[in-house]
């Protein structure tokens, strides 16, 4: 065959056999040729016979194709390549080609790369010519890469991390330009980062369509960690097989470094400028990223094989350290949608009406924050919640009407007009939708909306007519775009794009959903009437224990004060101690009995509920703590408390014991002390005072049943149940109880008689 031949018509991509996508069904794994600057020999792993040669045999081994054919490689090689092959069958050469040796072989005294590799059944040798001394890479290159490798490490973001790349690969290959390119979903790509010549253009930012690196292309560049083309404008070498060119098959060379390329591909680059290139491909979870792109203008460029070797080690490395830098840079993302979901959930669990939950004043912003969108709806039947941008209450009741025809439980598209022809209408707050059902076949739905990002993509090219059509000799031909002038299209009615981990959280929050509303409601209805009962079970024992301890406490303090009376004059001073000592503990358990008695009624005592005035509960609260009050103790009512629906005993014992720890518990001077209430729904009343304080780590301590922080005698002693008493009369009412403090300057019990309103 004539390395020179014009290709056959039915060699060549055209316009009567393919359409403008040709390129993505263009066999560019089997030329039938490779490039001059290698000799190919392809091996019958059996026969060890060699069953095809590459027509410049003769002028880098010193033997035509025919001499070679159908020899053993051994016998071509020579001893060493004997020595090489020997061992062949017991490598794994299934992975793209390793480099077994730099020898020089019988019949030429050139130094050549010897590589191997297994594909289509065959093993193929390439025998590439060796760089000379002058041109092998320099030995700092790999120290040097480790430093690059370290930098690359310590950048902060992804266009950092590419900008740093381009410029080291520059650098180390000395081509004029190196680009990083990232692929759309759709095939086409964008060049994210770049380093160049000063006076080149630049082709940051611009968009290819995917017909420029169609599919057979991707694939190729995914197979391989290099793929070199030193001289663009390379004359292909025929590769023959025995008893004539290629009649014992094509040899497929997807792994192959010696391969030629597609003509698209040089005609591209020819168009560009470029007169050689090198690319690696950017991996990510064993998908094609993107791309390494290094191209040179000012002429022809070979890369040694010690550089190439170099380039693919950081091509692993840039692959890796790209992935955990685009993983990290999502991860904040991910983690804010993880926590919105929880808090979500939460409140659900606190109500689990799906609709009173979600559709809240309060919940709301936290739906719409779950994802980066512009508006939000809880749909539940025909009520509708929205905030912030959307569309109308009909439009969104008309769309869940329309989404809710699909069986699918999550609806994502950035193109809604076009599916759904009334969206346009308000494609300028929702030309996005996310959605998704809550239960199959129910009516409740969550929707986020986007509006429309009318942007200018810029094409290197018009993306429409990727290729031209051209008539030479009679073949109508589809030749390679000739002008990379920017061709910008403006995009309307389109959104953002939905990334899929906004869709995983969606579905993830639907799931959590169901569980809590629809899989959970029964469980918690349980539980509560189960806690109720044990509630009550436990206020009984302790009102019956507490009634016979009391028994027990008295008939001990009766005993002690007949044995003072009878025989105190008899015993010394130590045992009358002892014997006081005795009467003040069963003074004290005695009043701890009472206290846990009345403790314990709060819990089953059925409740009488009354329109109270609290502003006379809090004047008589404060005529029974007269006598403690003194004239140094300040009494402050800024405003009054109104009226609540209530027990009015209770509540005097909650404002009561309260008051009485206000002034108790307070070491100044100048002791005061503050009743007031705040509007809300519910209203929320407090007792300030200016006293001792409470630590942080004591505020929920206090609440508990017995519980002091000082010696029973400070203070003016006290049985330590009447904040836990004055908590369980609050409980009862559907209320709360808190406190804040700072010590050493004062605290505020505040409560409420009524749960919070939505909750």
């Amino acid at each position: 065959m004539d390395p020179t031949a014009t290709p056959r018509a039915d060699d060549i991509i055209t316009a009567r056999n393919v359409d403008l996508s040709s390129c993505d069904r263009e066999l560019i794994q089997y030329p039938e040729a490779i490039q001059p600057h290698g000799v190919m020999l392809t091996v019958d792993e059996q026969s060890n016979l060699i069953l095809h040669a590459s027509a410049n045999c003769a002028r880098l081994l010193g033997a035509e194709p025919g001499a070679i054919i159908g020899k053993t490689a051994t016998s071509v090689l020579g001893r060493t390549g004997h020595d090489l092959l020997g061992p062949l069958r017991r490598m794994s050469l299934d992975s793209g080609p390793i480099h077994l040796a730099r020898e020089s072989f019988v019949g030429s005294d050139r130094g050549f790369h010897l590589f191997a590799h297994r594909c289509g059944g065959l093993i193929i040798l390439e025998l590439e010519i060796a760089a000379t001394a002058a041109d092998e890479a320099p030995t700092r290159l790999y120290s040097d890469l480790r430093a690059d490798i370290a930098r690359l490490q310590e950048t902060r973001s992804l266009a950092e991390f590419f900008d740093l790349a381009v410029q080291r690969i520059r650098d180390f290959t000395g081509y004029d330009r190196v680009m990083a390119y990232r692929f759309d979903e759709d095939g086409s790509g964008e060049v994210v980062a770049e380093s160049k010549r000063d006076e080149l253009e630049t082709y940051l930012g611009l968009h290819y369509p995917a017909s420029d690196i169609p599919a057979p292309a991707r694939r190729l560049f995914s197979l391989s960690w290099v793929r070199h083309l030193p001289d663009v404008d390379y004359v292909p070498v025929p590769l023959v097989g025995a008893g004539g060119p290629m009649i014992t098959g094509p040899v497929d060379m997807s792994f192959a470094s010696l391969r030629s390329v597609s003509v698209m591909y040089t005609g591209y680059l020819r168009n560009m400028g470029v007169r050689s290139s090198m690319v690696m491909p950017l991996m990510k979870e064993g998908r094609l990223w993107g791309l390494i792109s290094a191209m040179h203008h000012a002429g022809p460029r070979h890369i040694p094989h010690e550089t190439r070797m170099a380039a693919e080690f950081l091509a692993h490395t840039l692959s890796l350290l790209m992935s955990a830098k685009e993983d990290a840079e999502n991860f904040e993302r991910v983690l804010a949608m993880r926590t919105t979901t929880d808090r979500l959930v939460q409140s659900l669990t606190v109500a689990p009406d799906f609709a009173a939950a979600l559709g809240s004043a309060e919940i709301l912003p936290l739906v719409l924050g779950l994802v980066e969108a512009g508006g939000a709806a809880v749909a539940s039947g025909a009520t509708i919640a929205l905030t912030g941008g959307t569309p109308s209450e009909q439009a969104v009741r008309d769309l869940v009407q329309w989404i809710g025809a699909r069986e699918e439980p999550l609806f994502a598209t950035d193109r809604l007009a076009a599916l759904h022809p009334p969206a346009e209408a308000y494609a300028a707050v929702a030309s996005g939708v996310l959605a998704v059902r809550i239960a199959p076949g129910g009516n409740e739905f969550l929707l986020w909306f986007r509006p429309e990002q009318v942007a200018e993509v810029t094409w290197a090219g018009d993306p429409h007519k990727p290729v031209d059509v051209t008539e030479t000799d009679g073949t109508v031909r589809l030749r390679p775009r000739t002008s990379f002038a920017l061709w910008k299209e403006s995009v309307r009615n389109r959104s953002t794009r939905w990334q899929e981990d906004e869709k995983d959280a969606v579905l993830k929050l639907r799931q959590a959903i169901n569980e809590v509303v629809h899989g959970r409601s029964e469980k918690i209805d349980r539980i509560s009437h189960e806690l109720e009962a044990s509630r009550a079970e436990t206020d009984s024992f302790a009102q019956a224990a507490s009634s016979e301890l009391k028994d027990q406490v008295r008939g001990i303090y009766h005993l002690a004060t007949l044995l003072r009376r009878h025989q105190g004059e008899g015993l010394d001073e130590e045992g009358r101690r002892q014997l006081a000592t005795i009467l003040r503990i069963t003074q004290r358990m005695d009043s701890l009995a009472d206290a846990l008695m009345q403790h314990a009624r709060i819990g089953h005592t059925a409740m009488e509920i009354e329109t109270v005035d609290l502003d006379a509960v809090v004047d008589e609260a404060l005529q029974a703590v007269r006598p403690v009050l003194g004239p140094d103790v300040e009494v402050r009512r800024p405003t009054r408390l109104g009226t609540a629906a209530c027990n009015r005993a209770w509540v005097a014992e909650v404002f009561g014991s309260l008051i009485d720890n206000a002034i108790r518990y307070n070491d100044k001077p100048a002791r005061w002390v503050e009743i007031g209430a705040v509007p809300g729904q519910p209203a929320r009343y407090y007792v300030r005072d200016n006293g001792i304080g409470i630590a942080e780590a004591d505020r929920e301590l206090i609440f508990q049943v017995f519980h002091r922080l000082h010696e029973h005698a400070a203070y003016g002693g006290g049985a330590g149940i009447g904040l836990a008493f004055a908590r369980k009369i609050v409980e009862r009412h559907g209320g709360r109880m808190w406190v804040d403090s700072t010590p050493g300057e004062g605290s505020t019990f505040s409560f409420t008689l009524a749960p919070q309103a939505g909750g």
